[in-house]
């Protein structure tokens, strides 16, 4: 079965302050990575660092969520050197000229991306079905314009050369498409494959099914990563203002990007399958060996899911559990039977023994003693 994932909390643990961390980094990280080396397809910028703050708040819980996306965002501004914001005209108040100068209304709005998807998955935190990843699109959704929202509006008081038309033309509706489109192809993906992915057990590591399944797709994903590094090159040439230490730069991300998500989803595809067979080897396995129990068989039966790989655990699980009922009534028919023949051959040894021409004597001898004996006392 699916090992049991802790669930979205309030809670801030070990656990939480390691995903903070590794939230901020990432989503930094790649937000930094994508400004640098711009990636787009079209007039459509590609940044898959969006996805951080709204995956981290669908699995760890709203502070989580909300603390990937402030401080992550406020990393980004800080080497990108954006901060401090050089169109704020000091007002003499310090707090309020230190919020305008960090920007804080965009650190907040992109907290927001993260705290909303965190707030719903307290409630409800279920991403197998299609209908599981709709809702949860439609909650990043949700985040992502309450959030960009909120940084674009507020930037009219930061920014005192920003109208309420140019925050909405030139900040909100800008990035909440970039931020949309890169969401809707990420952010399922990643809760599919997390979802299934289990630590619990690490024996599907050494599989051979996994390493020739993701060999097979590390092979057939070659030729597309070869393809896009071409056609990068030859759209880059194109551009004068592009010098050939950024062109193979552009070119190098771009290729290291896509194979780290061919091999991470190639990893998590052949786990996924290999597992269950796994489960089902090791079950046979001891099964042969007379340890399989009834509730390991119950627990491959219980298997969740249609497909082919999941229908075998379950009939697999079932017939096993019949196997194993079967043996527990032969056993105790086996444990019956033994009594009764033994309750009979001591019944046959008694009949042995009563049956002699000595026993006969002795019990005759026996009962003329009780005769005379009754005759003395009367």
């Amino acid at each position: 079965m699916m090992e049991t994932r802790e669930r979205a909390t309030w809670r801030i643990g070990r656990r939480e302050l390691v995903a903070m961390l590794g939230g901020v980094v990432l989503y930094g990280g790649l937000s930094w990575l994508t400004n640098v080396f711009r990636l787009q397809a079209a007039d459509l910028q590609i940044r898959p660092g969006v996805a951080v703050p709204i995956v981290f708040g669908f699995v760890f819980g709203p502070v989580v969520g909300f603390v990937t996306g402030a401080v992550g965002n406020l990393f980004v501004d800080l080497m990108s050197g954006l901060l401090p914001y050089a169109a704020v005209q000091p007002t003499g108040q310090a707090i309020l000229d230190f919020l305008r100068y960090y920007l804080l209304n965009w650190q907040v709005g992109n907290g927001i991306m993260g705290l909303i998807p965190g707030l719903a998955a307290l409630a409800y935190r279920r991403y197998f079905t299609w209908r599981d990843q709709l809702r949860a699109l439609l909650i990043a959704a949700l985040g992502i314009v309450v959030g960009i929202g909120f940084a674009s509006l507020l930037h009219v008081f930061v920014d005192l050369t920003v109208t309420l038309d140019s925050a909405i033309h030139d900040y909100f509706i800008p990035v909440i498409r970039v931020n949309l489109v890169n969401a809707v192809v990420l952010v399922p993906i990643v809760l599919y494959n997390y979802e299934r992915f289990d630590l619990s057990s690490l024996g599907w590591l050494r599989s051979g099914l996994m390493r020739r399944l993701s060999l097979a797709i590390l092979i057939s994903a070659a030729l597309p990563v070869a393809l896009l590094g071409l056609f990068l090159t030859q759209q880059t040439m194109h551009s004068f203002s592009t010098s050939p230490a950024q062109l193979w730069a552009k070119l190098g991300f771009t290729v290291l990007i896509t194979l780290l998500f061919t091999i991470t989803n190639a990893a998590l595809l052949a786990q996924s399958m290999s597992r269950p067979l796994l489960r089902v080897t090791q079950a046979a396995q001891a099964m042969e060996a007379g340890q399989l129990s009834s509730d390991q068989a119950g627990d491959l039966e219980a298997t969740g899911g249609a497909d082919e790989i999941s229908r075998l655990s379950q009939v697999f699980g079932r017939m096993a559990k019949e196997v194993i009922l079967r043996e527990e009534r032969l056993k105790k028919q086996v444990e019956e039977l033994r009594i009764e023949i033994d309750q009979t051959k001591k019944a046959r040894q008694v009949s042995e023994i009563t049956d002699t021409d000595y026993f006969r004597a002795l019990r005759s001898k026996a009962e003329q003693l009780r005769q005379r004996s009754q005759k003395e006392e009367t």
